[in-house]
Parts: C-alpha cells; structure tokens; sequence
C-alpha cells in the first residue's frame, strides 16, 4: 500500500527524494521499488530502446518525473520516450511513451490510476510490462488491451520484443 505525506507542489518540486516520489492531489506517494526482475526489464528495455536513439530521433528516460495534470499531478513511469526535437525542462511533458514495468507490490487499481492520468495527460503510448508473469498491455486513446503477440510497437520507436527481453532474463546469473 502506498504512503501519503501532504507537501505544497513548491516543496515537491524543489526537494529531492530518495527514492523519488510521485505527487498526487498535494500528496507524495512513495513508489514500489523494484527487484531483481524488475530492475533488469528496465534495464533492458531502456538499453533497447537507447540503441535506436540517433536513427529513430528520440531521446529515452529512466524514472523521470513527468507531470500529467494541472491539478498539479506528477508521475514517474519507470521509461520514457519523447521525440526529438523537444524542449529540456526539469519535468518532461508530454512524453510520446511511457512504460510501465510492474513490481510485486503493484496494485491494479492504482496501476489503473496511473494509465488514466497517462491517458488523460494526452501522453499517445502507453505500455505496462509484468517481468513475473511475462505479460503485456497497451493503452491509447482507443482504450486498454493485451497484444495478441508478446511484441509492441510505436511509429516513433518501431517493434519492440518482449518475448526476447523475457528470454534475456532467464539467463543464468553466473
């Protein structure tokens, strides 16, 4: 379960938390930190994506708070992706992705609030990948889905394969 602590947007914005927090209704909401699996799809995934960078005109970020409401409202997806050219700001708006890489302790309602607050943001690409159960979902302006195959693509980033990142972490650790 996640754990509140009331702080003016000012405060949140100019402090920095280890681990960093998301901000929520002038709430910190402490992030589930991510284990073995966890870690290393993020790894992977950014790694992936990070050798598409110069050819594909994009610019990959890991654990980045991007603000997703006026209200205010911001959130930390666990990878980004904004097209080139785009304005550097210490907050990304707007990213063209985010990633969503499940921990244990998620829960789905508040998994849901994250992709509706993505969604409501205008952010176009959405994906949430589970490293335990090696599953999948999308969502985008046309709603929530799990893929039919375990690959997903965006015009920006083009095909990704998860079945193969999956596979990557079945490797032994010797």
């Amino acid at each position: 379960m996640a754990t509140f602590t009331s702080v003016p947007v000012e405060e949140y914005l100019r402090t920095y938390y280890d681990p960093d927090r998301e901000y929520v209704d002038g709430q910190l909401v402490e992030r589930h930190a991510g284990e073995y699996f966890h870690s290393r799809l993020q790894y992977l995934i950014a790694m992936t994506l990070g050798l598409r960078e110069r050819e594909r005109r994009f610019r990959v970020f890991t654990e980045l708070r991007v603000q997703v409401s006026d209200e205010p409202r911001y959130r930390i997806p666990d990878i980004c992706v904004k097209a080139l050219p785009h304005q550097v700001t210490p907050i990304l708006l707007q990213p063209d992705l985010v990633i969503e890489v499940v921990s244990p302790d998620d829960e789905v309602a508040e998994m849901l609030t994250k992709i509706g607050d993505y969604m409501a943001a205008g952010i176009p690409h959405i994906w949430v990948v589970d490293p335990y159960k090696r599953t999948l979902a999308e969502a985008d302006g046309a709603g929530i889905r799990r893929p039919s195959t375990q690959v997903l693509a965006t015009p920006l980033v083009g095909e990704i394969d998860f079945a193969s990142l999956f596979r990557q972490l079945d490797e032994p650790a010797e």
